[in-house]
């Protein structure tokens, strides 16, 4: 009886860990369920913040890709085509017309804001053997400026890409109001443009110079078309009105239409290819039209294993006076010539650019503008501009540099019955020491 009693107890006490083993092995399933059962609170929203965006020239195949390149983009997994909005940090291929921004929230669309302050010492020093007037004795001047840019961009579901561009500047002048100059006012739809921009026409520009560089480039209003023809090759063709332009230009008579501009730029590694020639209506002159033609170059170099480039161009022009020369010829010859007046001269250059060291780098050019009024009764003769310049600039971190620069430029003006500021003529010879800051 004793040994029959004991192997129930036993029997007992296995049923008791049997179920309580069952009991811990089902409680978890039973929370779950009960907890899948009850309402869930609602998660507070994350707010959402501002991304960071790229805006960059729309990726659009060319005309006439060549097999290979269409193989390579027919493998390729399709992907998104925002690629101009949301930065992808995986893309290291960066370019120069690229501007960061950020996607506001509730928005597909990036907002880049950029500008530059700049201010510099100025020294001038005029040497005019037959003035007319009193010539200004060396003196210095203070130039500030600043320019502000606010470009968007928006691809729509369609894959056309919608971009607006606008940019200012600011220059102060002692004793007078500020001078505000709209350099570009552009709506962009796909690879049409429309508004006001930078010449078509225009190469080289010497933004590498302070002088320049405080000058707004040549603009005109404008309807353009832009479009890769091949890798190498691109097109663009627009309808540009110079009389539209607010910078300085030459002066020109508003044509019965736009002027036709047309441009080859043909890129293969360190080179750079510019073609160019415009066809403008000219109601004053004998033939009834103008024209000019520009060719330009640029090929990048290594002068003792550190980079360099060296850039050529030369253009002319008939009846198309706005179309040659630097901006700081413009701001000479637009205070000479006259709208009416009948042209023809041309313009050319070289320039160089070395880099020391990383912070450390110079520019150099050597220029001449020439232009005759050869049919006009009331004034015959010529006008001629060489310049030469140069500069040393110091850039220790990104969006800053400063530097000092000097420039030497010899004018001849012998146009009849014309008055010329005795700042004009002779030589000026001029130096600056400039800071610069980028945003």
């Amino acid at each position: 009886m004793h040994e029959a009693g004991d192997s129930a107890a036993d029997h007992r006490s296995l049923l008791r860990r049997l179920a309580l083993t069952l009991a811990l092995s089902i409680a978890p399933v039973a929370l779950w369920q009960a907890q899948a059962a009850s309402p869930r609170p609602v998660a507070a929203k994350v707010p959402a913040l501002a991304r960071s965006c790229i805006i960059k020239p729309p990726d659009i195949a060319p005309l006439f890709p060549s097999p290979v390149d269409a193989a390579e983009a027919k493998s390729k997994p399709d992907e998104d085509s925002d690629d101009a909005s949301v930065d992808d940090e995986d893309d290291e291929d960066e370019d120069e017309d690229d501007e960061p921004g950020l996607i506001l929230p509730s928005s597909a669309t990036c907002l880049a804001i950029s500008g530059t302050v700049t201010a510099g010492l100025q020294y001038d020093s005029y040497r005019v053997p037959q003035a007319t007037s009193a010539v200004p004795p060396p003196g210095y001047s203070w130039l500030p400026n600043a320019s502000l840019r606010i470009a968007t961009s928006h691809d729509l579901a369609s894959g056309l890409r919608v971009g607006t561009a606008f940019e200012m500047s600011i220059a102060p002048t002692s004793g007078q109001p500020d001078t505000v100059t709209v350099d570009e006012a552009t709506v962009t739809l796909g690879t049409m443009t429309f508004g006001l921009a930078t010449s078509r026409f225009s190469f080289w520009t010497a933004d590498e110079f302070a002088f320049s560089a405080r000058l707004p480039s040549r603009n005109a209003g404008m309807i353009a078309w832009e479009r890769d023809l091949t890798e190498r090759w691109n097109l663009a063709l627009a309808l540009e009105d110079p009389t539209l332009a607010t910078t300085s230009t030459v002066p020109t008579v508003n044509g019965r239409v736009p002027d036709g501009i047309a441009r080859l730029t043909y890129v293969n590694g360190p080179l750079t290819v510019h073609l160019a020639g415009a066809l403008r209506d000219v109601p004053v002159a004998a033939s009834g039209f103008g024209y000019a033609g520009i060719i330009g170059a640029t090929y990048e170099v290594k002068l003792l294993g550190r980079p360099g480039e060296v850039t050529a161009q030369i253009a002319s022009a008939v009846n198309g006076a706005p179309y040659i020369g630097s901006s700081l010829d413009a701001t000479i010859v637009r205070q000479i010539l006259l709208p009416a007046d009948s042209t023809r001269g041309f313009s050319a250059v070289i320039a160089a650019r070395r880099e020391w060291t990383d912070e450390w780098a110079s520019n150099i050019y050597v220029s001449r503008y020439q232009i005759s009024v050869p049919f006009v009764d009331q004034s015959k003769g010529k006008l001629r501009i060489d310049r030469i310049a140069a500069n040393l600039v110091w850039t220790p971190v990104e969006g800053f540099k400063a530097g000092i620069e000097g420039s030497i430029a010899h004018t001849n003006i012998a146009i009849a019955n014309r008055v010329v500021p005795a700042t004009l003529g002779g030589r000026l010879l001029s130096a600056q020491l400039f800071v610069e800051r980028a945003f």
